[in-house]
């Protein structure tokens, strides 16, 4: 990002409006979706659970299909998600009873995600940004409901296929105990004002790509914080683990990406004196 360093303090004003993020319809607003496999009419999988129309969402012309892209066509159209689940769907529940997805409708009536049109990636890296932007080595992504307060996760797993992406099965599992206790964290962090204070930085990093006024970065104390503070994720959210590793232990990067609309948040949290602190957001 091309930026210049500024006084942060004359520009706050401005910058509150300029922070948001978006929010999508309920997923579980699927209109029915019947597998190929069934009598069903396919015609009912054509249905979308948000307004948009069916139109740009086909990847027939992608010899292998970008993550990135599927998932947006998949949770956007019933037709096309019918057609990329692999059935009968092995299902593995919170007490570890297994058992099976047969059809469409009956995934429908399961697949119950947050209403948010982001998702979330927590990094051990910033270099592992660049795997999902060129993610053709990838073979295998998992999408996480993850609810905040939990040590498990719903896992929809996916796997590549002759360059397709297809759901292979969903498990509940537990999270990777270092992610598990950055979670206890910042489930924290993100609900409670007075800890999330408590937890800054004493010199928090800001940098801000502003359409109007270019690359703006800077240092700015915590009590400046809660003026350019984003809305972030709180109580469930959707998280993509595509095999990350966390090579420094002291460190984590989170963040929060637009489904759509192009949205980015990171945020780097430090481990630092005992505690987990926010060292730096960009947008």
């Amino acid at each position: 990002m091309k930026s210049k360093s500024v006084s942060l303090l004359p520009l706050m004003v401005a910058m509150v409006t300029c922070i948001s993020c978006g929010r999508g319809r309920t997923l579980s607003d699927l209109g029915s979706s019947d597998s190929v496999a069934v009598e069903d009419s396919v015609e009912e999988d054509s249905v979308l659970f948000f307004e948009e129309e069916d139109e740009g969402l086909s990847l027939e012309r992608q010899k292998t299909e970008a993550f990135a892209d599927f998932i947006f066509a998949f949770t956007h159209s019933g037709r096309f998600q019918a057609e990329r689940i692999r059935f009968p769907l092995p299902v593995t529940d919170a007490e570890g009873q297994e058992s099976t997805i047969r059809s469409g409708r009956q995934f429908r009536e399961e697949f119950n995600l947050p209403g948010n049109d982001y998702y979330t990636l927590i990094l051990g890296d910033k270099s592992q940004m660049d795997v999902l932007q060129d993610d053709s080595a990838l073979h295998a992504v998992t999408l996480q409901h993850i609810r905040l307060g939990h040590h498990k996760a719903v896992n929809y797993h996916f796997t590549r296929t002759d360059g397709r992406w297809y759901l292979a099965s969903r498990r509940c599992e537990a999270l990777q105990p270092y992610v598990s206790d950055f979670l206890t964290f910042y489930s924290h962090f993100s609900t409670d004002s007075l800890f999330q204070q408590e937890s800054l930085a004493r010199e928090l990093f800001f940098s801000m790509d502003d359409p109007d006024m270019g690359g703006i970065e800077g240092i700015i104390e915590p009590d400046q914080w809660p003026s350019f503070r984003p809305v972030m994720p709180t109580e469930e959210f959707v998280n993509i683990d595509f095999g990350q590793t966390f090579p420094h232990p002291h460190r984590i990067y989170f963040l929060q990406c637009g489904l759509s609309n192009g949205m980015l948040d990171i945020f780097t949290f430090r481990h630092e004196d005992g505690r987990w602190k926010l060292t730096a957001y960009e947008n």
